[in-house]
């Protein structure tokens, strides 16, 4: 531990150490940079939950002044994804499960009106597009990924089309602690058709003009998700529960293989 002024800093996070500094980036705006950085970082569970996160050690690490630093975190924290500490500084916000469930009643609610407002609209050439898109999940569905990533250009689509600036805005606003759950959800269905078949389900409800049908697949594709996620959690906190003591006299370990897992 070290001191820079009144400002107590800690070892950097392993995560951060095998960042690249970010000097090109610093070309375009260093604070929405260093931003983009961490919230992906957050998002993908490289940076964990309750991870410290401060000023002179991220400068450090990322070469970039603390100014940009300093504004990156307060986006976050507007965001909710930092909490600010007590003792200064701030830290990666916890997952819990009270918070997945309230994410997720919100997000079933916005996607759902999403998905009627779209099917509403929808035109032959839009319902041709989700189903290629079903069916490119379909072969990528072993890898986390690229489900992932179909998975949210399926929705990005369903999004555009609904043109529903009001829910699209609310939708923003939660975007972050979404995808930080999605993630978590994603795990659930490596290797199965899970994921498949409830997109299939809104395309089917697309195809058919269908309008209720499609809000009610998507509530229920969300819900799973939202089911998925909570057991995760539920995995994850059973995990360290169940990790047995360390002395504190024992000495630190210092095995450089241990890495944090997205």
């Amino acid at each position: 531990m070290c001191h820079d002024g009144d400002v107590t800093t800690t070892p950097v996070p392993a995560a951060l150490l095998r960042a690249e500094p970010l000097g090109g980036a610093r070309r375009q705006s260093g604070a929405r940079a260093v931003y983009d950085l961490l919230r992906t970082r957050i998002i993908d569970g490289t940076l964990a939950p309750g991870e410290r996160l401060t000023e002179p050690v991220l400068s450090a690490q990322l070469g970039v002044s603390r100014t940009p630093v300093r504004e990156a975190l307060r986006l976050l924290q507007a965001e909710a994804l930092v909490v600010e500490l007590p003792t200064g500084g701030v830290r990666v916000a916890p997952l819990d499960l009270a918070d997945a469930r309230r994410v997720y009643e919100v997000r079933a609610r916005l996607e759902g009106l999403l998905a009627r407002d779209a099917c509403e609209r929808a035109r032959p050439d839009d319902v041709a597009r989700l189903e290629r898109l079903v069916t490119l999940m379909d072969a990528v569905r072993d890898h986390e990924d690229e489900v992932l990533r179909v998975g949210a250009q399926f929705h990005g689509e369903i999004e555009a089309l609904a043109d529903n600036r009001w829910c699209s805005a609310l939708l923003r606003q939660i975007r972050g602690h979404v995808d930080r759950y999605r993630t978590l959800a994603a795990r659930g269905r490596v290797g199965t058709t899970d994921h498949v078949d409830e997109h299939r389900a809104v395309a089917a409800a697309f195809a058919g003009g269908d309008a209720p049908a499609a809000e009610a697949a998507m509530v229920a594709h969300i819900d799973r998700s939202a089911a998925l996620a909570e057991q995760a959690l539920r995995a994850t906190t059973a995990d360290v529960s169940s990790a047995p003591d360390v002395s504190p006299t024992a000495p630190p370990t210092t095995d450089s293989s241990t890495t944090d897992e997205s």
